[in-house]
């Protein structure tokens, strides 16, 4: 599902996302992975360098004011959730 393509322009970005060290600022804890195949719910994310094969391109800000969604990146894939459900809809 949450198969991406990473952008370096803002304006032809989905999704406009910010990364932090801290998990209790960040609307989704993401576990990314290396196979689109592990990528089937919206917390567990795998770039592609296809645009075409993306299901969202993604560019990432270091200004929490200007993203869409704010990240927290976990290496465990258990720990991946939601933690700001009023934002589930945009990935």
């Amino acid at each position: 599902m949450p198969v991406l393509y990473k952008t370096d322009i803002p304006s032809d970005a989905d999704l406009k996302v910010c990364v932090t060290g801290i998990r209790s600022e960040a609307d989704l804890v993401v576990y990314e992975t290396t196979s689109p195949w592990e990528a089937t719910q919206s917390q567990i994310w795998c770039y592609s360098d296809i645009r075409g094969e993306a299901s969202k391109a993604v560019y990432f800000t270091n200004s929490a004011w200007e993203a869409d969604l704010i990240i927290y990146k976990t290496d465990i894939q258990s720990d991946a959730e939601w933690l700001n459900n009023a934002k589930t809809g945009l990935v």
